[in-house]
């Protein structure tokens, strides 16, 4: 993975350019609130839920891209 706040910058650009209300822009709202609980310093089951969550959005992201295609 990349420095996470360029990580963190890349998903803000992500979601204002696809819009909140599209499938990716969702997506990527929702990981960077993930991300925001990250940088909190989520530890123990937090931290693992957190991490599996964020894998599931990229997962999901990546089929709505290439369903686009």
């Amino acid at each position: 993975m990349t420095d996470f706040t360029e990580t963190r910058s890349m998903l803000k650009k992500t979601a204002m350019k696809e819009g909140a209300d599209t499938p990716v822009g969702h997506g990527a709202h929702n990981m960077l609130e993930l991300t925001e609980h990250l940088s909190k310093g989520a530890k123990g089951e937090q931290l693992r839920q957190i991490l599996a969550n964020l894998e599931r959005q990229q997962l999901r992201v990546a089929e709505i891209r290439q369903s686009q295609r």
